[in-house]
Order: C-alpha cells, then sequence, then structure tokens
C-alpha cells in the first residue's frame, strides 16, 4: 500500500515515514502547501492519506481533503493532531475520517491504525457546514461522540441521546442540528415530561377549532411548526404509554394529523429525542414500547456522566471561569492547583450542571483573581434516606481528609447543639448520654453552645 504523509514539519514526515517502511509500506512525502499535490496524489496512485491538521496558520488538512475530493479525489485519510476541539472532529467526521492519531503517538499505535486501511475503501460523505459551538471534552473521552454527531449530522435518521441529568444532552442535539443540511431552519426543543399525558398529542400534532371543548381555534402542534428543522423531545422516557403509540405510528409514517382534523400532514424534519432514565428497564418493566425505542435510536449517542470523565475536569473549569467572567463581568484569571484538586475529588451527581454551578460561585467568592482552595463550597445533599454515614462522606469529600479534626468538632458540635435543642434539661441529657452533668457542661462549653 502506498501512503501520502502531509505534514508541515520535516521531522514528523520522516518518522512516521521510517516507522511504515521498516512495516513494508511505501511511503510518499509533502509538506502540504504545494502547488501541484493534487496531480502528484493522482499520478503517484497513492492508496492512503496520513495529515496532519495544521498544515499552516490558514490552511488545514481538512481543507487540503475538502480540495482532494473537490477533484474527485476520495481517498481514505488519517488527522494526526496534537490540539483537538469538537469542532475539528466533527468536521472531520462529516468528511468521512473516522481515525485520528493523537500526537505524540506510539509506533504501534500508528502501524495499527494503517493496518486497519490495508483493504479498506471508505465512501465519501458529502461536506456540510462547519459548526460555531463546542462541547467541552478531551479526546480520549468525547471522540466517539464526535464522531457520530458528524455522522448524525449527514443524514436524517432519529437520534437517542442517553446521559445523566446535567451531562449536556441538549447541547449535543444543538450541535446535530447545527452540523445538518436543515441548520437553517430551527430546533425546538419540548419537555415531554411537562406535558400532561391528554394534551400530548394536541402539543406534538395540533388540533383544529372545535376538535374538543375548550378548542376555541386551530392551533399549530410542534411538528408542523417546526418544519423542515429538527423537534427535540428530551424526556422522552417520561412519557405515557399511550402517547407512546400515537408518536410511534407519527414515526413510521412519517405524518400526522391534527386532533379533529381530516387530513394527514407530512412532517420534513427530523426527530432527536434524549432521557436520563434507563430505557431498558423500563422495556423490561413494560413502561416503555421496545419498538418505540428501536424507532427512536437507529442513531444512539451515549453521554457519559462527569464522574466517567474526571480528566476533563481542568478543561471545564477553565472554560467555565471564561464563561463566569463574561457573564458575571468577573475578572478571574485561574484556579489554584489545590482548589482544582479539591474539585477533581468530587464526587459529581448533578455532572457538569454541578461543576458549573460550583466554579460559578467559587468565583463570585473568590477576593482575589484567583480561586482559592477556601472559595469553594460544595452543597451537602440532604435527603429523606440520607444517612449520617453518606453524610459524614460527604463532608470528607468536601473537605478533605486532612481536615478530619476540624469535620469531628463541626459535627459534635451540630449533634450536642441538636440534642440540647430536643432537651434543655442539662441533668436529664447528661443521663441519657450516659456522662456526668460537668462533662456534658464542658462539650457545651467547648463549642460555645453555652457560655456558663
Amino acid at each position: 500500500m502506498k501512503i501520502a504523509i502531509i505534514d508541515d514539519q520535516d521531522e514528523i514526515r520522516y518518522s512516521v515515514s521510517k516507522i511504515l517502511k521498516r512495516a513494508k509500506y511505501e511511503t510518499v512525502l509533502f509538506h502540504g502547501l504545494e502547488s501541484d499535490i493534487i496531480a502528484r496524489i493522482k499520478d503517484e496512485q497513492i492508496q492512503l492519506l496520513i495529515v496532519d491538521i495544521m498544515l499552516s496558520d490558514d490552511f488545514s488538512g481538512i481543507d487540503l481533503i475538502k480540495n482532494l475530493r473537490q477533484h474527485n479525489i476520495t481517498l481514505p485519510a488519517i488527522l494526526m493532531t496534537a490540539y483537538t476541539t469538537p469542532t475539528n472532529m466533527i468536521e472531520a467526521s462529516k468528511i468521512g475520517i473516522k481515525d485520528i492519531l493523537q500526537k505524540p503517538f506510539t509506533v504501534d499505535e500508528l502501524k495499527n491504525i494503517v493496518k486497519k486501511y490495508e483493504e479498506k475503501d471508505d465512501a465519501f460523505i458529502q461536506v456540510l457546514d462547519q459548526i460555531n459551538e463546542e462541547f467541552v471534552g478531551s479526546f480520549e473521552t468525547m471522540k466517539d461522540i464526535y464522531s457520530k454527531i458528524g455522522v448524525a449530522a449527514n443524514n436524517d435518521l432519529p437520534i437517542m441521546i442517553l446521559g445523566d441529568t446535567g451531562t449536556g444532552k441538549e447541547l449535543i442535539a444543538n450541535l446535530i442540528h447545527k452540523n445538518s443540511r436543515n441548520s437553517k431552519s430551527e430546533i425546538l426543543a419540548i419537555n415531554c415530561a411537562s406535558i400532561p399525558k391528554e394534551l400530548f398529542e394536541s402539543q406534538l400534532f395540533g388540533h383544529e377549532k372545535g376538535a374538543f371543548t375548550d378548542a376555541r381555534t386551530a392551533h399549530i402542534g410542534f411538528a408542523e411548526s417546526v418544519g423542515d428543522g429538527t423537534l427535540f423531545l428530551d424526556e422522552i422516557g417520561e412519557i405515557s404509554t399511550e402517547s407512546q403509540s400515537k408518536l410511534l405510528r407519527f414515526l413510521e409514517n412519517k405524518t400526522f394529523r391534527r386532533v379533529g382534523g381530516t387530513h394527514d400532514i407530512k412532517f420534513h424534519g427530523r426527530i432527536i429525542s434524549a432521557t436520563n432514565i434507563n430505557i431498558n428497564d423500563n422495556i423490561e418493566k413494560d413502561l416503555f414500547r421496545q419498538d418505540l425505542y428501536y424507532r427512536l435510536s437507529m442513531i444512539k449517542i451515549e453521554i457519559p456522566a462527569l464522574n466517567q470523565r474526571k480528566k476533563d475536569i481542568p478543561a471545564l473549569v477553565d472554560f467555565f471561569i471564561k464563561q463566569a467572567n463574561t457573564e458575571l463581568n468577573l475578572n478571574i484569571k485561574g484556579i489554584s492547583n489545590d482548589a482544582l484538586e479539591l474539585l477533581k475529588k468530587r464526587t459529581y451527581k448533578g455532572n457538569i450542571r454541578e461543576l458549573k454551578n460550583t466554579v460559578y460561585n467559587s468565583a463570585l467568592n473568590a477576593h482575589e483573581d484567583v480561586i482559592q482552595k477556601e472559595h469553594i463550597q460544595f452543597e451537602i445533599e440532604k435527603t429523606k434516606d440520607c444517612s449520617a454515614q453518606e453524610i459524614i462522606a460527604q463532608m470528607i469529600e468536601i473537605r478533605g481528609i486532612e481536615n478530619a479534626k476540624e469535620i469531628h468538632n463541626s459535627l459534635e458540635k451540630e449533634f450536642y447543639d441538636i440534642l440540647l435543642q430536643k432537651c434543655d434539661n442539662i441533668t436529664h441529657l447528661a443521663k441519657y448520654l450516659d456522662i456526668s452533668r460537668s462533662t456534658l457542661r464542658n462539650i457545651l462549653r467547648k463549642h460555645h453552645i453555652i457560655s456558663e
């Protein structure tokens, strides 16, 4: 197999070529800005491109591949990059590039990725408009999601986004829409959980005047008003089984009828749905139709919880600090290492949304231009079922095990303060605690619960 190695750095071209030649591949080297590169790639009968993503300040590897494809050169390509962003990863996926080599890479990583193309003929995928919104995440944790966004943007298949609350499902839906052929049309987000089941059909499909008692005028539903845009059905797992049947018929026929209407209306948009529930569990419990699930999830994108992508926290914190500076009119320049470590140790039940709120609050608490550890205040979750053990565990996680004495004193003070509120007779309370009255008074004085 003959491989073109295209990179503006001589040492990268030669080192990649050396590795591949040892693996018995033939290589041709380019710096990427040759005026005759298209003709030479044709003449050399190149079978695979390995292209650096940055060839110059104003010309990228993606630009080069687009140029080649405008000249009907649709060779498979591998991108090399030291700087991955959601924009370039999604753009790469949209033009059919499925593999990205993150610099620095090992010899085995290079050889293994090239081996995949020995007998492979990748089909060309049409290039679409570039997006201008990004989803913050590292290459390792987000590369599959970015790739699926690019694939999803090139067709109108129904997409289901799965992920816990606060992971960014709506942002992913927006990224897909902004990359799609219908990006100039609107994306209409609907919270399915907030629509009463008896109104679901009329809200989604609309109704005619007089269709029911309160229908004094005709109403255009979401499916009609979105036109050829995107209908985003958030919290799809919350709709009733009756509504699920109506939605299934709509998806199968791509038509709908207003409540009280007499003719079918063609749906020209696309459907993206999202849920934070375990759909498979609900299917087993007969709470969600399996056939509807298959219709909605022809492309499925699963977003990991923040606790599964802790390595992204530094980038997310930096992003949220910049956002806080803009939205809250602040001038925070960064965060201290120990404050960042505290954020990384946290278990986030609220995912990215919780991290964002924490960073914003910390930025407001900061009395200087750097967020310090003491500026960070986590909320302690208190629910009816929250045990004392869970509360203590949260306090240790928030304040750190190195502050065990401070945590112990705080808990002890709360304990005796509550006891004294429930029983203000110190003699009786000492008896209940099986300690002497003087010992109890000393404890209460230590915590400044009593002054005498």
